[in-house]
């Protein structure tokens, strides 16, 4: 059910969208009218996905992507902007986390971590900001993660790259500007697929939640509504900002604890 117009007539292009935030922010874009494009590697949970979303409105379109596959991105991109004749917006969401000491860890793990999360949104940035600056519009936003701004053991490789993507979030806003707006928005703990496969164990979990000042993991919902803000015109004097949204979590010194 749509509620409001505000991307009415807009293509917000999601990768990573058969689940977690990639899903949340394809079905809040849907419902304030925009036509979206999910992207996502397993068919079966695109197809999920797209029928889940088609009881919003039929405009959604689903791409069979895997991130990592540097020929499938373009080729996804330019497809969609022969069919729609643009691209609005677009969310770098799809994540891939490859955990390990830096002393075990293999030199393809390390640049898996890398393809996905950093070298992917390099991709899609390149391809899209010309039609982008030629339009003189659009919006894109990284997703980060609060590991890209402190140190992780056992995730050097993916706080690595995310912290490459905060830094490349900047440095392609300044290029993109005036017309163009890039952001960058950072999560920490979010109850999505991924959070339960990094921490299975229940007391692992609720310790997590004790260390975060709100107590609590965040819904998808509640990083997919930032990511609207951003990508909407209400954040039109917004760009190359990194939105940090983890509760608490990296503001608090959690001295004597």
């Amino acid at each position: 059910m749509v509620v409001s117009a505000m991307f009415k007539d807009e293509i917000i292009y999601i990768t990573g969208a058969t689940s977690g935030i990639g899903f949340a922010t394809a079905k809040l874009c849907m419902e304030h009218g925009a036509t979206v494009v999910i992207t996502g590697r397993n068919t079966d949970n695109l197809k999920k996905a797209e029928s889940e979303l088609k009881k919003i409105s039929l405009n959604v379109i689903a791409q069979n992507v895997d991130v990592s596959d540097e020929l499938v991105i373009p080729d996804s991109l330019n497809e969609i902007y022969k069919m729609c004749g643009k691209i609005d917006g677009l969310v770098n969401n799809a994540p891939s986390i490859h955990t390990g000491k830096i002393v075990d860890l293999s030199l393809s793990a390390w640049k898996t971590n890398f393809k996905a999360n950093l070298d992917a949104v390099f991709l899609t940035t390149k391809t899209v900001l010309p039609w982008m600056i030629a339009a003189k519009k659009g919006a894109i936003v990284n997703i980060s993660s609060v590991v890209g701004l402190k140190g992780v053991a056992y995730m050097s490789a993916y706080g690595a790259a995310k912290a490459g993507l905060i830094n490349f979030t900047r440095a392609s806003a300044i290029e993109a500007a005036p017309h163009v707006r890039i952001n960058c928005i950072i999560p920490g703990a979010v109850q999505t697929p991924a959070t339960e496969r990094a921490i299975p164990d229940k007391k692992m979990m609720e310790i997590t939640k004790n260390s975060i000042p709100l107590k609590r993991i965040a819904n998808p919902i509640e990083i997919a509504h930032p990511i609207l803000f951003l990508l909407s015109k209400k954040a039109s004097f917004i760009t190359a900002a990194s939105l940090i949204v983890d509760g608490g979590k990296t503001g608090d010194l959690n001295a004597g604890n």
